[in-house]
């Protein structure tokens, strides 16, 4: 296979076209990467944003769960008292029951009595 003139001038052509998309495409990417590079700054704040977000909000959910457990530890120091407070009624409220009982029990001794003796 013999190269003429006109075919190394269109294989040269052919190099040229593709050195030229080459050259287009380096072109492309370094306008891709400047743009990615100029960018990185502003995810870097946008991360450290969502991060700092991030840290209130664990510390506000933190500081709202030690509230919930405190307030529930009072709830249930005030139902333990309130607790208390009714065993306590209903215990005296037995012995009136029982003290009640005693005392219908002795009136209707004292009315056998009184029948016994006016009988």
């Amino acid at each position: 296979m013999q190269w003429t003139d006109e075919r190394l001038d269109r294989f040269a052509n052919k190099v040229d076209e593709q050195g030229d998309r080459i050259n287009a495409l380096i072109e492309q990417i370094g306008q891709l990467v400047q743009a990615l590079y100029l960018e990185v700054p502003n995810l870097k704040a946008e991360i450290n944003s969502v991060s700092e977000e991030s840290r209130e909000s664990r510390t506000v959910v933190t500081q709202l769960l030690q509230e919930s457990n405190q307030r529930m530890a009072r709830i249930e120091s005030a139902i333990e008292r309130q607790t208390a407070i009714a065993e306590q009624q209903a215990e005296a409220a037995k012995n009136q029951a029982d003290a009640a009982k005693i005392q219908a029990e002795n009136i209707r001794l004292m009315i056998e009595m009184v029948n016994r003796k006016q009988a």
